[in-house]
């Protein structure tokens, strides 16, 4: 079983998306979490996460933020954040794991993508745009996961 923990900066938009997604794309024998480095504890995902993730057959209304722990971090063997800064800011703050920190652009192949964007305050087709980046991008996650 590998186990993956998502993160953004409030865990409401990016990477409760990916949790949701990762589940449908990475499949059995994969674990997904997320949380966010400046996360208020018990919030629910953005509403315009829950609607694009229900456009596409996947239900994110249960989620409740939560902040970015020792406890995850360990759990976890890979931690995904959305940006370099999320992933700096995360080796920074505990470097004991930096190894298995690699944010979600680094997995693509070509190495194409740098940062998924915060859709926070756009409109639903903004967070589309970045489901759909975000979709993209775990499924090289997928591909990596198998190499490694």
């Amino acid at each position: 079983m590998v186990r993956i923990a998502f993160v953004c900066t409030g865990n409401t938009c990016r990477s409760p998306m990916a949790e949701g997604l990762a589940r449908h794309i990475l499949g059995p024998g994969v674990e997904v979490e997320s949380a966010g480095l400046a996360a208020w504890g018990g919030d629910p995902a953005n509403g315009k996460a829950i609607q694009v993730l229900k456009e596409k057959g996947i239900d994110i209304a249960s989620h409740q933020a939560r902040a970015v722990s020792r406890d995850i971090l360990a759990s976890a063997d890979w931690v995904i954040p959305m940006t370099q800064t999320h992933e700096r800011q995360l080796k920074d703050a505990f470097p004991e794991w930096s190894s298995k920190v690699k944010r979600l652009g680094a997995w693509h192949s070509q190495g194409k993508y740098q940062d998924v964007r915060d859709p926070w305050g756009g409109s639903v087709e903004t967070y589309r745009q970045c489901a759909q980046e975000i979709e993209t991008l775990l499924h090289e996650v997928k591909t990596g996961l198998k190499a490694h």
